[in-house]
């Protein structure tokens, strides 16, 4: 899908503070200004006349300015045009011709404005929320670009985000995380019980749960007590090294028969004999094999499982 997008990208600032940003998102508009050159001539002209036409009205205007200019009056279909507001960036496609604005004393609106081919949107083509929380640094430094207009440095990074595509360095990355978390999901199965309880241990200690009491004893099984610092939230937390369904359903009977005591259940298992399902309207958390790799693995512990062997 990403082919059928434009190969460059402008940035737009729609108006002082983002004052046009209303009229030209609810009309699928990119609004812009230059209120001195006349609207026959935008609408009209070609872009000699238009270009002769903002030399006679701003004699001392900037080479920057005037290319900005152009970029809206000719041919702006070749590009996508974005714009930060909301605490998103938005972004969308326009048809090439003018539009001026009847209404010359308008404040809400831009003196001339383009036509959305591909409205305003703040998802990509996937639909992944264009949050500026989520964006690269090198994306979000656009917002603070102080022309109207330009093209941002990191125009091939916007592209491909809202296309959806992934760096081939990072496509190798992701591939080769999944190939450790697989081998670590291995040797998490060779961990005896001791072992394997201070590994849940560690995980819940660095995901925020503080260790309260051990309730248990035995190699076999494994019994804890923690606690949510951030949300004062309790949990009871059973390890196992094999388990069967029967073994969970048990174990899912006794947080039941503590009541209001704890308010989520966690039951850890390398070694599941099976697929272990719990109760769909019971708090309880099965970790099994695959889950308990990919936390080892986002929490560093990588080395401490090897270290264990």
């Amino acid at each position: 899908m990403v082919d059928t997008l434009p190969t460059s990208v402008r940035y737009i600032k729609l108006g002082e503070k983002g004052g046009w940003w209303k009229a030209a998102r609810d009309g699928n508009q990119v609004h812009a200004g230059w209120q001195e050159i006349g609207g026959d001539v935008l609408s009209f002209g070609t872009w000699d006349r238009i270009e002769t036409a903002y030399k006679d009205a701003y004699p001392s205007g900037r080479t920057q300015d005037l290319n900005a200019l152009r970029s809206l009056a000719e041919q702006p279909s070749q590009h996508i045009w974005i714009t930060f507001e909301d605490d998103c960036m938005w972004w969308c496609t326009v048809k090439d011709g003018i539009t001026v604005n009847p209404d010359s004393q308008s404040k809400d609106r831009g003196h001339f404005w383009l036509t959305c081919a591909t409205g305003w949107s703040d998802h990509s083509l996937g639909r992944r929320h264009l949050t500026t929380s989520k964006l690269p640094g090198i994306v979000t430094r656009t917002a603070g670009f102080k022309a109207t207009i330009g093209e941002p440095s990191a125009s091939k990074a916007i592209r491909r985000i809202i296309g959806d595509e992934t760096l081939p360095e990072v496509a190798i990355a992701k591939k080769a995380r999944e190939a450790y978390q697989e081998s670590v999901a291995l040797l998490i199965k060779l961990l005896g019980p001791k072992d394997f309880e201070l590994l849940v241990d560690l995980i819940l200690s660095r995901s925020g749960w503080l260790r309260l009491e051990k309730r248990g004893g035995s190699r076999a099984a494994v019994d804890l007590e923690v606690e949510n610092i951030a949300t004062g939230e309790k949990a009871f937390v059973q390890v196992k090294c094999a388990a069967t369904q029967a073994e969970l359903n048990k174990s899912v009977e006794s947080y039941e028969a503590a009541g209001q005591h704890y308010q989520r259940m966690i039951f850890a298992c390398h070694s599941p004999d099976g697929t272990l399902t719990p109760p769909a309207d019971k708090r309880v958390d099965v970790w099994a094999e695959s889950k308990i790799a990919n936390r080892v693995v986002k929490l560093g512990l990588g080395d401490w499982v090897e270290g264990r062997l």
